[in-house]
């Protein structure tokens, strides 16, 4: 029996087939889908993306751009790309958990620190052998990677919460990957899964404390206004794969994909200089308001390192096995901040 969201996910598809008046894999439309705020960081990076794209295709194809999750959101966005309902996505990596398990090696607390060592990790044949050919299996083609920003701890509460130990029992909102979980569960913290976009009503109602995005994030959804304190413990470099369906990418016209392959490098080269400098403009303003922010000592780092140590076992060495781990603790140390 279907699901109500396979009914929906199965007639958008339809919808789309319909609309495109061919049941191939060439679209004479783009769809793309993003999950975030027009503002956010890679939001501006989609609408980069749209432009450069119309730029270099023409007519030979029109692009649809949907932001806020309005066309499918951080849950359906990989069952929606399946289906061919949307071409494009940009979710960050842990989303593909489900179809693509090992991909959460990459989002270990405290292990690639910076968009060089997760480019490094991205473009390694032993690192990429333990994610990319799942992705591909499941009709999803990884065309560029994205930079998003250091994710920081955000809270409610008088005193601000500096140490693993005082996070005991706080709810935090973080993605469902099981990467996320397990590390907020390493810290005695009450994880609580939902979507991006269900979040600042979230916090504003009380259902979660707390919640984890970087600065870019924190500033373009406007929730720093509802916590009291952002500490910087920076657990991860958070990235986005962007993914192609499949079937549509190998679909398209040479020309055509070359445009679009073209058009999402001079995306890419537009993220990557920007990220840095969009997220140190959101912690700007997030200095300039009533919320708190809070860097963290070496002693207090060291104690966030030796708290979620052990994920780094049952979820990097006993998923992806000793060498991809080893190659990637190589690369951690190469290109840490």
């Amino acid at each position: 029996m279907l699901t109500n969201m396979t009914r929906s996910l199965v007639g958008a598809a339809l919808g789309a087939t319909l609309m495109l008046g061919v049941p191939t894999a060439f679209a004479a439309e783009i769809v793309l889908s993003n999950d975030t705020q027009q503002k956010s960081l890679k939001g501006q990076t989609f609408e980069v993306l749209k432009q450069e794209i119309e730029k270099r295709v023409g007519k030979k194809a029109s692009v649809r751009l949907h932001h806020s999750g309005t066309l499918f959101d951080q849950k359906t966005q990989i069952q929606g790309l399946q289906l061919g309902s949307a071409h494009i996505i940009s979710p960050t990596a842990g989303i593909y958990s489900p179809v693509a398990p090992k991909v959460g090696v990459l989002l270990l607390p405290f292990l690639l620190s910076s968009p060089e060592a997760i480019d490094a990790a991205l473009k390694d044949e032993v690192v990429r052998k333990a994610f990319v050919p799942d992705l591909e299996a499941k009709n999803i083609t990884p065309v560029a990677v994205w930079m998003n920003g250091p994710r920081d701890f955000g809270h409610k509460g008088r005193e601000a919460a500096l140490t693993p130990d005082q996070w005991k029992g706080k709810k935090i909102r973080v993605q469902s990957a099981p990467v996320f979980v397990k590390t907020m569960e390493a810290i005695g913290a009450n994880v609580i899964a939902m979507s991006w976009s269900e979040v600042p009503s979230a916090l504003q109602q009380g259902v979660i404390d707390a919640a984890e995005p970087t600065p870019n994030a924190w500033r373009a959804a406007g929730i720093y206004k509802v916590v009291d304190h952002i500490v910087l413990n920076e657990y991860v470099y958070s990235f986005y794969i962007v993914g192609a369906n499949k079937q549509w990418w190998q679909g398209l016209p040479a020309d055509v994909r070359k445009g679009v392959q073209e058009a999402l490098d001079a995306a890419s080269k537009w993220n990557w200089e920007n990220a840095d400098k969009m997220n140190a403009e959101a912690l700007k303003t997030i200095r300039a308001s009533n919320t708190k922010v809070h860097s963290l000592n070496s002693a207090q780092k060291k104690a966030w390192q030796k708290a979620v140590a052990p994920v780094w076992k049952t979820l990097g060495e006993d998923v992806v096995g000793p060498e991809v781990m080893a190659r990637l603790k190589q690369i951690g140390a190469q290109y840490a901040r």
